[in-house]
């Protein structure tokens, strides 16, 4: 009995620790920056987006009033960990229209 208690609290002491490291990392990487381009039609399960640049980003939150073609300006910064499989995830801190798709 004493040793499922045991694996019960070393396994509850992993979790812990693994989210407080999450917690920090994300707290690390939310350098925002700002970055033009257009909403395309590339996403399956988050909006997408590809940065004057060439990047592609997906978009999460925010987003979803946005349309194919749409020129956008984004202030947001990476995600660690998303359900968005198409791209890079941005999380998307503002976003604003600045020339609607043709």
């Amino acid at each position: 009995m004493k040793n499922c208690y045991m694996v019960g609290i070393t396994q509850k002491i992993a979790i812990v620790g693994v989210v407080f490291a999450l917690a920090g990392c994300s707290f690390l990487q939310k350098e925002s920056f700002t970055v033009d381009g257009k909403i395309t039609d590339h996403g399956q399960e988050c909006v997408t987006f590809r940065a004057d640049d060439g990047t592609l980003y997906a978009l999460a939150s925010k987003a979803s009033r946005f349309r194919p073609g749409d020129t956008v300006r984004i202030t947001g910064h990476l995600a660690l960990m998303t359900t968005c499989t198409e791209a890079t995830t941005l999380i998307v801190d503002k976003i604003a229209l600045l020339a609607p798709g043709k």
